[in-house]
């Protein structure tokens, strides 16, 4: 080094700062996700078929027995599926039902379930009280529904497993919609997924075996659409249980 020569300044390594800024808007988001799902962290966790046609056997809810077994991921819903009776609903007891089995060309099963304490503009999530279909409120929440989107309903000495294709509000004049057609299963289909506050990449029409889970809301108070409403279709031959893709439609507009 020359005499008197200034040694010359080290360049400042700006990267640091990049990282730290990328650092804290992720811990940012992952906060937001945090407290909007109620504190807890969804992530998508393969769907795991649990065999349930024994209980489906051994289940009766007052005079009335089981003829299947519901179970949706993500929630605690694991539940028998009767006819709905007085003595049924007079018993306290925890159960779905259906108010008859579809025939071949109707092909779409409905199974209700009573919601009583999770109706409100804010649903929980993962509140283990909840019992029924209390948790199937949870599906308002994009990140829940794009990493839970299975469903099994046991019956007849199978497990069946559904994939969701739709998730949406509607009045109780759609909920009982029939679909005693295959040109009625298709409109139904078409209106659903109009309807569906998600966008699902999954392939229905109108041969495939079909399922709606029907709940009560007062997410819009009395004088709104007071029923929720998920449909899926039966997993096809050769596929598999994967994540797919799911997007939000303009009619998340309406829950915003």
């Amino acid at each position: 080094m020359k005499k008197n020569q200034k040694p010359k300044k080290k360049k400042t390594n700006v990267k640091w700062w990049t990282v730290l800024s990328l650092v804290f808007v992720l811990g940012l988001v992952a906060m937001i996700a945090w407290v909007t799902l109620g504190g807890k962290t969804i992530s998508f966790v393969p769907f795991e078929v649990e065999a349930r046609s024994v209980k489906v056997k051994e289940t009766a809810i007052a005079n009335s027995q089981a003829v299947g077994w519901i179970r949706v991921q993500g929630t605690n819903i694991d539940y028998p599926v009767i006819y709905d009776t007085h003595e049924a609903y007079d018993s306290k007891l925890d159960y779905t039902w259906i108010t008859h089995r579809p025939t071949t060309s109707e092909n779409r099963l409905v199974i209700y379930g009573h919601n009583l304490r999770n109706v409100s503009s804010e649903p929980v999530v993962g509140d283990e009280s909840f019992t029924r279909f209390e948790q199937l409120m949870s599906f308002v929440y994009e990140d829940f529904a794009k990493n839970n989107l299975y469903i099994q309903y046991s019956h007849d000495g199978v497990d069946d497993v559904y994939l969701i294709y739709a998730v949406g509000f509607a009045g109780s004049e759609e909920t009982g919609k029939t679909t005693g057609s295959l040109n009625e299963t298709k409109q139904y289909i078409q209106q659903v997924k109009d309807n569906s506050l998600y966008s699902y990449d999954v392939e229905v029409d109108e041969n495939d075996t079909l399922l709606s889970l029907i709940t009560c809301t007062r997410y819009f108070g009395l004088d709104g659409k007071t029923q929720f409403r998920i449909d899926a279709r039966k997993l096809r031959e050769n596929e598999k249980i994967e994540q797919y893709a799911v997007e939000k439609t303009s009619n998340y507009d309406i829950i915003k």
